[in-house]
């Protein structure tokens, strides 16, 4: 029950996050800014809907402190990926393209915002939930989420050029 219960519930918030992803893309016009506040209203979205489906313990307990600081990292990395990404030569080039159709330009930034997306859950958001924020009573919790969370303001200061 709790897997069919799960499974609603993900399809319902990426629904609802993609929806958002592709209004902040027409609205903004701007990738970095779309990556940056679609993943905020996600992370935020999915992590109320998984204390709905898994109901245990304090809504702002250890679970939370360990989700925000993960999350925190991520998206940070989401800027720091997908500005490499726009500036690579070729890609820079394609979006730039005068002949380019607006349309077809907000639909290759769509599909690098989710190719960057894809890319840093694979490699750092999935390993840490599964290691980290899912595993209960870890002995160092605590510490580890506030590594991770001094790690993110360091990450926020080399991305935003912050000396």
């Amino acid at each position: 029950m709790v897997f069919l219960k799960s499974f609603g519930v993900s399809i319902i918030t990426g629904a609802i996050t993609e929806i958002v992803k592709i209004s902040l893309l027409k609205i903004t016009n701007d990738p970095k800014k779309t990556i940056i506040y679609s993943s905020i209203f996600s992370y935020c979205i999915a992590y109320v809907a998984q204390r709905y489906v898994f109901c245990g313990g304090r809504f702002f307990g250890i679970s939370f402190l360990k989700y925000f600081a993960v999350s925190a990292i991520t998206i940070q990395l989401y800027k720091l990926v997908l500005d490499n990404l726009l500036n690579i030569s070729v890609i820079k080039n394609k979006l730039e393209d005068k002949a380019l159709s607006d349309t077809r330009r907000k639909i290759y930034q769509y599909a690098l915002i989710n190719f960057t997306i894809i890319t840093v859950f694979i490699c750092v958001d999935f390993p840490l939930r599964k290691y980290f924020i899912f595993v209960k009573r870890l002995e160092y919790d605590y510490l580890i989420s506030y590594i991770l969370y001094l790690f993110a303001i360091i990450l926020y200061i080399n991305v935003n050029n912050i000396h």
